[in-house]
């Protein structure tokens, strides 16, 4: 019999004795560090005390970032439907505006049309409501520029989709204004009827044939009485008294006597 037996670990191979070790490090490794600390004993409460009054503050609203949409100043109007905008946002838009139909161009009320237009909207602010076929024009006063320009017979309904716009129509039709007085009445696609040519003057009667008469004649003269009777004098002294002086050669009463010169002239 063996003095020193061997003990049970020493006969235990190496390998199971390195795999035993790591088994035992990691139980102790648990058990220093995976309980849990104890917990604190529960204290007295504190008597209880009334809060500070509080004063609420007001907060201010954070900033919208909504971005507000630029405002229109109209530059130029083409005709009374069609204009062109520029917006505080350095934008530049030729617009057609919903609704209406203008005359344009040498058709009938065109150009007093433009001039409306022209005076209506140019350099005026306006706010625009954009949709798929157009805009609507809102001048800074309120006033919707389409239901303004057929109220005033300056356009025609282009749709009968709005109420307020075909009870405008209707408006001036009923007044006869605009573009629906003569000589347009409601026509702008084409240029302004002339009034018909008035008749012409019936032509004057013929003159009578003419007449060779002969002209008339200017009346004789009155027969002068004979201011100088024929009588002879005996001297100038007789001829002076009848008033008949100077006497001429050839006339009543001369006598060559009373021509004491012979110059033909007698009592001169």
């Amino acid at each position: 019999m063996d003095p020193n037996p061997a003990r049970p670990w020493q006969r235990m191979p190496k390998w199971l004795k390195v795999t035993l070790g790591v088994f035992a490090i990691l139980f102790v490794t648990g058990a220093i560090f995976g309980k849990s600390a104890p917990a604190p004993a529960p204290t007295a409460a504190a008597p209880a005390s009334t809060p500070p009054p509080t004063t609420s503050v007001p907060v201010a609203a954070a900033p919208s970032s909504t971005v507000p949409p630029p405002a229109y100043t109209v530059e130029s109007v083409t005709d009374g439907a069609t204009v062109v905008v520029v917006g505080t946002d350095g934008s530049r838009r030729t617009v057609h505006i919903l609704g209406i139909t203008v005359p344009t161009g040498s058709n009938c009320y065109g150009t007093e049309t433009l001039a409306w237009a022209t005076q209506k909207l140019g350099s005026a602010a306006v706010q625009m409501t954009t949709s798929t076929e157009g805009v609507a024009l809102t001048l800074a006063d309120g006033t919707d520029y389409a239901t303004n320009a057929l109220q005033t017979g300056h356009a025609v309904l282009a749709t009968a989709s709005s109420t307020a716009l075909s009870a405008a129509e209707s408006a001036a039709k009923q007044a006869t204004t605009g573009l629906w007085a003569e000589p347009c009445k409601g026509m702008i696609t084409g240029p302004t009827p002339q009034p018909p040519a008035p008749p012409a003057p019936p032509a004057p009667p013929p003159a009578p044939p003419a007449t060779h008469e002969d002209p008339p004649q200017p009346p004789a003269e009155e027969s002068k009485p004979d201011t100088k009777p024929n009588r002879t004098y005996k001297n100038c002294t007789e001829a002076r008294a009848a008033g008949v002086t100077p006497l001429y050669a050839g006339e009543p009463g001369y006598s060559r006597k009373l021509d004491r010169d012979g110059d033909g002239v007698a009592c001169e």
